[in-house]
């Protein structure tokens, strides 16, 4: 399921615990929320699916689908076919329901427990009609003897929280899929901050199947000559506090995206540095990488929703 290289954090680590610990509580479902930007998305995508069957020592079917409006129940059934078989395209058919269905069943019986988990990212867009149709799927599911577990993504600011969005309006609803939650965090620290950067160096192809780190195969002379992200991480972490905007009143913690795009940033100057690789990792320089990646104008956003808490 991983689509593209992916730093594993402390924070991927605690979202995957939770859905873990709902899935031994053959829970109905629960949601995962906290701010755009922060790796919520990426961390699903790439790691959950693998981890939880790392640690379960057993196949955990799941589904992954990213939230599209839909003007009925077939078309919304129609796109979860699509996700269902892995993103395949499909031809639509009238009776979408009965075909989504027959193929969570066949997920479900990869399990032991007849369980299955569907992730729907970004939905806090969902309208409460899309709702009910995921409520009229879980009991359609429930009359086979399958339990579907649904976890909702949602991107929300520092001052909300999942129960209180406008959009659900139904306790049906919030009942069923919202009884337990997790809340997703940003970089806490730095030594989280270094765990992140070491996968760079240690925990990572370029180009994929080469054995060689990602590090390495974008600047391998100053890799040969004993660099390493991960020695910088007091620097990465100066430079986000250093890019914060003025009068800032939000929480420390940090986007990934800031992270991974200042990482790229250094590398690609890296990559050309030659044996002057040394004046691409000063503190300067790292405060000019995460200058670039907009995190000042995206933590901006941050501290004024934070602010009217």
């Amino acid at each position: 399921m991983r689509k593209e290289y992916s730093l594993f954090t402390a924070s991927i680590e605690s979202m995957i615990d939770s859905v873990g610990a709902w899935i031994d509580q053959r829970a109905k479902g629960g949601v995962i929320f906290g701010p755009s930007q922060y790796g919520k998305s990426n961390g699903l995508a790439n790691w959950l699916q693998v981890e939880l069957q790392r640690r379960l020592r057993a196949e955990v079917p799941l589904t992954y689908w990213s939230y599209e409006s839909s003007a009925s129940a077939a078309q919304l059934h129609n796109k979860l076919r699509r996700a269902a078989s892995g993103g395949n395209p499909l031809r639509s058919k009238k009776d979408a329901l009965s075909d989504l269905v027959e193929k969570l069943i066949v997920c479900a019986y990869r399990s032991e427990s007849r369980y299955t988990v569907m992730v729907v990212d970004e939905a806090q867009a969902m309208t409460e009609r899309e709702w009910v149709w995921f409520v009229q799927l879980h009991s359609r599911l429930e009359l086979e003897g399958i339990q579907l577990a649904l976890v909702p993504v949602i991107s929300l600011q520092f001052n909300q929280r999942p129960l209180e969005l406008a959009h659900t309006g139904s306790a049906h609803v919030s009942a069923r899929f919202m009884l337990y939650e997790h809340q997703f965090h940003g970089i806490l620290g730095i030594d989280e901050l270094r765990a992140a950067l070491l996968g760079y160096d240690e925990d990572s192809e370029w180009p994929v199947g080469s054995g060689v780190s990602y590090t390495a195969g974008i600047a391998p002379r100053p890799f040969e000559a004993g660099l390493r992200l991960s020695d910088y991480a007091a620097q990465l972490w100066t430079a986000l506090f250093e890019n914060l905007p003025s009068g800032y009143q939000g929480p420390h913690d940090y986007p990934m995206q800031s992270v991974t795009l200042a990482a790229r940033n250094v590398l690609m100057q890296l990559a050309g540095s030659g044996n002057a690789w040394e004046r691409c990792v000063t503190q300067d320089a790292w405060n000019r990488a995460v200058a670039m990646t907009g995190h000042k104008a995206h933590m901006a956003l941050v501290s004024v929703y934070a602010g009217r808490r």
